[in-house]
């Protein structure tokens, strides 16, 4: 699940309500056997018509898409609460202020975003290979950057966590199929931290493959996940799922295999680093660590087929949610620290072509507002946006 987007398009109809906070709008009907805290959103058909936006005094979050020409492809976090829209250009949102901040071309039909001091980076796979291009704070181009070209031989081809940068902007770290490699952006020098064809790993764990990278502990550290095996190999072992972390002078190298624990993906927050297991090994608890300290720890959701249908990690880190599709949407926010369930929000539609695919969700932290895009890469049926609270 590919968390950092949105995809929507002009014809936007808010379910619960356009603004991302409460309003006076009547509340939705409760549908079926469904718990009496559990809000349950039934979403109308398409009219043709684009809602209008509606505002509330005290709300710190609106999400207005009249401001958006063409068609809305996707979303990404841009930090403090802005994100950007993917739609005839490319967007900077402030949902605080429900104001454009910045537009520019749009580099990619599909992309990454990282927020760093003084602008941005985007990353995601051109028709080169993949791309990494660096914006300031107005959205004005300031470097591209062909990764394939500068790794010279060696390929970056996950889309998720293929790029990370660090928050200062200073240097990028690339998870090629070859190793890992930290490149400075001022220097323009290339360090290899990783070679796989150097038997990269541990004196227990080799390492097979990499997925993806991040930043941590002040950039200080790169933390990575992927692929490896077992030193001395055993007998009918697979690869299995690792993750590690590597200073980035090269030295400290650290692999875990964790227990029963297949990783589908990397999530980056700004707090935490989030590792969704493959849909085929969900059982129900989320792997994540923390970008401060390094530490590793597990959150446990309420039901085993959780994390199944997606799971989605907030903007800064304090909250995850999940989807689980069975005729309607079932979204369940949680607390990462606690580890409590915060709120559950049911959506149904009378179309079933809107659950037959993973929804995209944004959790705004500041806001306590999560934003469910469903139909958004279905071109047969208009996209349908829900916004709820959570949390107190």
């Amino acid at each position: 699940m590919k968390k950092t987007f949105c995809m929507t398009l002009a014809l936007i109809f808010t379910l619960a309500l356009p603004a991302c906070g409460k309003t006076d709008s009547p509340a939705p009907a409760v549908l079926g056997d469904v718990p009496s805290d559990t809000s349950v959103v039934a979403v109308p058909p398409s009219d043709g018509q684009q809602n209008q936006p509606i505002s509330q005094a005290g709300t710190s979050c609106t999400f207005d898409p009249a401001l958006f020409g063409g068609k809305l492809q996707s979303c990404a976090y841009a930090g403090n609460g802005t994100l950007f829209v993917l739609a005839d250009k490319l967007y900077l949102y402030d949902t605080g202020t429900s104001s454009v901040l910045a537009t520019a071309e749009a580099p990619l039909r599909d992309f990454e975003a990282q927020a760093i001091d003084g602008g941005y980076v985007l990353s995601g796979m051109g028709d080169s290979g993949m791309m990494a291009y660096i914006y300031d704070n107005s959205l004005s181009l300031n470097k591209e950057i062909a990764v394939n070209e500068l790794l010279q031989g060696d390929f970056v081809i996950s889309e998720t966590g293929g790029i990370a940068a660090s928050t200062d902007g200073k240097k990028l770290a690339f998870a090629a199929m070859g190793g890992l490699y930290l490149y400075d952006l001022e220097s323009g020098s290339l360090t290899t931290l990783l070679n796989m064809a150097q038997n990269a790993g541990t004196a227990s764990i080799s390492i097979s493959m990499l997925n993806g990278a991040a930043f941590a502990q002040d950039n200080s550290q790169i933390v990575f996940y992927g692929s490896g095996n077992s030193i001395p190999e055993v007998d009918g072992e697979e690869d299995f799922s690792i993750h590690g972390s590597i200073a980035v002078d090269g030295s400290g190298l650290k692999l875990t295999k964790p227990s029963d624990y297949e990783i589908e993906e990397m999530q980056s927050s700004v707090s935490r680093l989030f590792f969704p297991q493959t849909f085929t090994q969900a059982n129900g608890t989320l792997l994540w660590i923390d970008r401060a300290t390094g530490s590793a720890n597990t959150l446990s959701f309420s039901a085993s087929v959780e994390g199944k249908d997606g799971v989605y990690g907030s903007e800064q880190g304090n909250y995850v949610a999940t989807a689980v599709l069975d005729g309607s949407l079932t979204v369940r926010v949680y607390d990462v620290a606690s580890g409590a369930l915060v709120a559950t929000e049911v959506i149904e539609n009378s179309d079933p072509t809107y659950f037959y695919r993973i929804p995209r969700i944004y959790l705004l932290d500041e806001a306590k507002t999560a934003v469910v895009v469903l139909g958004g890469s279905i071109d047969e049926v208009d996209t349908l946006v829900s916004t709820f609270e959570f949390g107190e």
